[in-house]
This record gives C-alpha cells, structure tokens and sequence, in this order.
C-alpha cells in the first residue's frame, strides 16, 4: 500500500521540479544563440520585460495567497534568468553605427571640414557632419543601457512592496495582482509574434525556445488544472498556448529550415532571393 503512494510523491516532486526548470531552459538556449551570434536580432526584447514584471508581481500575489510554492519558486528562477539574459540582449543589440568625423581639408578652398565658416548646409562640410548618426529615441523598455532597466525595476519591487504593505490585507487587492501578474504573462508570446510578422522572418529566434514554449505551455496548463490552480492561471495558460501554436505557424510559413525538418518544400522561400550574378563588362 505504501509504494504506490511512494511513488506518487515521487512523480510529484519531479514534476514540480521540471515545472521550476523546465520554463527557463529555452531562454538558456536563446542565452546561447545571441552569445553565438554576437546579435540579438530576431530576438524581442519585449519578451524579457514582461517576464520580469509578471514574476515579480505573481511573487506578491503568491506572499498574499499562498497557493502551490511551485509556481513561487518557479517565478524567482526567472527573474534571475531574465537578468542574465537581459543583459546579454542589450549588449548584442543591433543598433545605430556612429561614424567618426575626422578633420579634413577639402581642395582648392585651403579650409577644415569642421571650420565655423560653413554656413551653408549644403556645404562638403555639412554632408561629412551628416555622417554621424544620432543615437535611437529611448522609450519604455527600449533604453540604451543596462543600469537603466535595473533601475525602473527596483522602482516597480518598491512601489509594490509599498502596495502590499498597505492593501496586503485586501483579498480584492490580492486577486487583482493575480490577474495583472497572469496577464501580463499571457501577453508573454505577443510581441515575438508580432516581430515576426512585420520582418515576414524568424531569423535568430532558437528553435528549440519555441518547442520549449508550446511543450512547456502545454504542460503547464495540464498543470493548473491538475492543482485546480487559480482562474488566473488557467486563462493565462489557455491564451499562451493559443499564441504559441500561431508561432508555430511563423516557423511553418518563414523558416526553411524547419519546413525541411518536416519534410515540407521550401521552393517558394528560396525563389524570394534572387543569386548575385557577376556580368563580364
């Protein structure tokens, strides 16, 4: 009688312990593409961010309702993972080349290309300083550095550690930071999806993320059910899987190495790069 409970419980603690790992093992194969690659591109930014603040808030809601400690500690491994990978994001972000400006005298005139005296924009001196390219706008979540992101978290954990000490008591207020940590999460898959389909590509986004993403996903609602966990969490789990299966057919439709793993033809995305041929003049 004992054994089968025996190994109930064991079955139980593995499950639970792939349900902490399992959803951070694609964002270390992702971790391992950009580090490749030296690029990030094809990978969306946006992906870490609401990550992070979706744990962070599912941490309170988790201090507030105490339901599965799995789900807690899942949420602290990923916020230390999406640290890390943030990190490395923005060092290999593609972004705008400065060109340096050197001191140039131009021909028959004797004077510097950085001289006062040019006046006129349509001057050689003002087609060299158009060389320089302004650095990108900064808007949310797409800051230059590193330091900048840290900072507006540690100000978001502030700002909810004030929230919870003063409605940390209110079941209404511990419920709707349920449904905006899980919602946030559902919007997880978004903005790949979208990047996708604006650059008509799944360039540089692992393969082996998104078969994690949909797997993952998939067992992670089954999971829900099975700890009847709460409504936020299955509607969560229902919305991500639906979006991981639309990326799927991002990969399906774009990538011809996938197609060619499937045993599909990929003519008509060869025939959309025309070779470079070399004419004899």
């Amino acid at each position: 009688m004992d054994e089968p409970s025996t190994l109930v419980t064991v079955a139980t603690i593995i499950f639970q312990v792939l349900m902490v790992v399992g959803p951070v093992t694609g964002y270390v194969d992702q971790y391992l593409v950009v580090s490749r690659t030296k690029s990030s591109r094809g990978f969306s930014i946006e992906t870490c961010g609401v990550l992070l603040i979706a744990n962070i808030i599912r941490i309170f809601f988790w201090l507030g309702k105490r339901f599965d400690p799995t789900l807690f500690y899942q949420s602290i491994l990923m916020v230390i993972v999406q640290l890390v990978l943030l990190e490395l994001v923005i060092r290999h972000r593609p972004g705008s080349v400065s060109l340096p400006i050197h001191r140039v005298v131009l021909p028959d005139t004797g004077l510097d290309s950085d001289s006062d005296s040019h006046d006129n924009d349509s001057s050689p001196s003002a087609s060299l300083s158009s060389l320089s390219m302004d650095p990108p706008r900064s808007s949310f979540w797409h800051w230059p550095r590193y330091i900048d992101y840290a900072g507006f978290l540690i100000v978001f954990t502030g700002v909810l550690i004030g929230l919870y000490l003063l409605l940390g008591g209110s079941p209404l207020f511990i419920e709707l930071l349920g449904f905006a940590s899980l919602g946030v999460e559902s919007t997880l898959p978004i903005p790949q999806c979208v990047s996708n389909f604006r650059r008509k590509s799944v360039e540089g986004f692992s393969t082996v993320l998104l078969v994690l993403w949909t797997v993952g996903d998939g067992l992670k609602f089954a999971y829900f059910l099975w700890t009847k966990s709460p409504l936020q969490f299955l509607l969560c789990g229902a919305f991500q899987v639906t979006v991981d299966f639309i990326i799927f057919g991002q990969f399906i439709a774009w990538s011809a190495d996938f197609r060619r793993r499937l045993g599909l033809s990929v003519d008509h995305l060869e025939s959309q790069y025309e070779p470079i041929r070399e004419e004899n003049i």
